[in-house]
């Protein structure tokens, strides 16, 4: 019996050192290195040229962990990155998931957007003229920046844009076929016959198949016609 006992402690006293030996203790600034590192990564979907990720105070000085290499995995909680959130962090072990842990993430991240130089009015198509390229910290807005090429397609503003504004997908559009104050012909029809065109000014926006209103001002009369191409409206008399 005594012989049973005496080999139990020894196989605890293997077992727990064992443990210990697998064990490791890795500082709450290598676990915010780690997360810096993974978080930067993450940006790089984004096409930024730079960014400044920094990891909040943690109230603990170290983690302890299986032995092996240790990875993160920042788990994403919404679409629209904002400047400061916890974050909740998963950490790996050779691949295995070891534990949670949940940390403050300060991130900026740069690119070159589209920043208006002179006021852009709304329902304007943007010039690029009044555009300049600025590297700007996008945090917010990384799914809504505005390339050269974007400019190039032609938008319109939704909003008005002020001198060093960052322009954004969500405050702008797809250029309609007709422009709202748009100079536009009014073509006028009787039946099947196309009886005159006159100018007229669009006091709406839209695309070939919309109906518009469109301001005669020689006649001081409000017209509704279909758009029927690029500043083309057609109004059946």
């Amino acid at each position: 019996m005594k012989n049973i006992i005496k080999t139990i402690l020894i196989t605890s006293i293997i077992l727990s050192t064992a443990s210990v030996c697998s064990a490791q203790v890795i500082s709450a600034d290598k676990f915010k290195s780690l997360v810096a590192k993974q978080a930067q990564k993450d940006l790089l979907k984004y096409d930024v040229d730079e960014s400044e990720v920094t990891v909040g105070h943690l109230p603990v000085d170290s983690f302890t962990l299986p032995d092996g290499k240790v990875t993160v995995e920042i788990v994403a909680g919404s679409n629209n990155l904002t400047a400061r959130e916890f974050k909740k962090i998963n950490l790996y072990v050779n691949g295995k998931y070891a534990r949670t842990y949940y940390a403050p993430i300060e991130t900026k991240a740069f690119k070159y957007v589209a920043v208006a130089k002179e006021m852009i009015p709304r329902d304007k198509v943007v010039p690029l003229q009044a555009v300049e390229f600025k590297k700007m910290n996008v945090v917010g807005n990384l799914n809504n920046t505005v390339s050269m090429n974007d400019i190039a397609k032609e938008l319109v503003a939704t909003k008005v844009f002020y001198p060093g504004e960052m322009i954004t997908k969500r405050y702008t559009m797809a250029k309609p076929d007709v422009v709202k104050n748009a100079m536009v012909t009014v073509n006028f029809r009787a039946g099947s016959d196309l009886n005159v065109s006159v100018e007229g000014t669009a006091l709406m926006q839209g695309n070939i198949g919309d109906m518009i209103q469109v301001k005669n001002k020689r006649y001081n009369k409000i017209y509704t016609g279909e758009v029927i191409g690029i500043n083309q409206v057609l109004v059946q008399i």
